[in-house]
């Protein structure tokens, strides 16, 4: 009767431990991946609060230096600066949905040193600035070159905006005299030479 049902039952008793043994090996491989899916979700999970935190800081940086800067000028040129791209080929302008925050806010790091401090964001720019409260033409000139390749995130910005952009913040922060139309045009064009920004 053994023969008619498919073989003795000391092989079937072979075949399931084998069964047995491949299936707690799948197990413990399975235990040991999905442990570690797990510290993978954990690190992401941590990025992610780490992410949060750190555009919060960000945020909260923007909501002080828009309410900070009593200069509509300056306002508007940030904007048209950071928010408006220019399409080379088609001349075309596309409002940019969101816009490169570690460069905006680095733009002003240097006027607003200890404020960056408090919020602790000076991790971000210390490395190409020296957190020392001192700030003059020459070496605000200097960091946004620093800046700029650091924290470029392909996105191309209308040469002249950005020209006209440190010009307005030069002006507003006292970093240099106030400007004649004439000296303020010369003034943008040694920007675009010492920063390279000539067509």
């Amino acid at each position: 009767m053994t023969d008619e049902i498919g073989g003795s039952g000391l092989d079937d008793i072979n075949t399931w431990g084998q069964v047995r043994e491949d299936t707690n090996k799948v197990t413990e491989e399975a235990v040991r991946r999905v442990q570690a899916d797990q510290k993978k979700a954990q690190q992401v999970g941590q990025e992610i609060k780490n992410d949060k935190s750190t555009n919060s800081k960000f945020a909260k940086f923007l909501t002080f230096l828009l309410k900070d800067i009593r200069n509509d000028h300056l306002l508007k040129q940030i904007y048209h600066t950071f928010f408006k791209t220019r399409h080379e080929e088609t001349d075309l302008v596309h409002l940019r949905k969101s816009m490169n925050t570690i460069v905006v806010v680095g733009m002003f790091v240097p006027f607003y040193q200890n404020e960056i401090k408090e919020l602790g964001l000076e991790s971000f720019y210390q490395d190409i600035f020296v957190f020392d409260g001192n700030i003059d033409l020459t070496r605000y000139i200097h960091y946004i070159k620093s800046l700029l390749p650091k924290y470029h995130d392909n996105i191309s910005i209308d040469k002249q905006e950005f020209t006209k952009l440190l010009t307005h913040i030069t002006d507003y922060y006292h970093l240099t005299e106030k400007l004649s139309p004439e000296k303020a045009i010369e003034f943008e064009n040694t920007l675009k030479k010492e920063l390279s920004l000539n067509e």
